[in-house]
């Protein structure tokens, strides 16, 4: 896996992030909660340090999903990340 330094920060994130908007379910289908906590979990085994999910995701379905795959996964949750680009 790629890693890129946050900004100014000192914080190195995966090049590739888990779009976690689908697995909400609304208006995308979703997906099974076994299989979307089985596809968070793999990512991470594979390097992947950053999950991209937000409240209005399947109206909060996606942030539940998403704490569920993380369960004994140290992590944070960061809302808003300013001049970081």
């Amino acid at each position: 896996m790629e890693y890129r330094q946050l900004g100014d920060s000192n914080l190195k994130v995966s090049a590739i992030t888990f779009g976690a908007w689908a697995i909400g379910g609304w208006m995308w289908g979703g997906a099974e909660r076994k299989d979307a906590t089985e596809a968070i979990r793999a990512s991470i085994d594979r390097g992947v340090t950053s999950i991209d999910t937000a409240p209005i995701y399947g109206q909060g379905t996606s942030e539940e999903i998403v704490g569920e795959a993380l369960v004994g996964i140290p992590a944070i949750k960061c809302r808003y990340l300013l001049n970081s680009v």
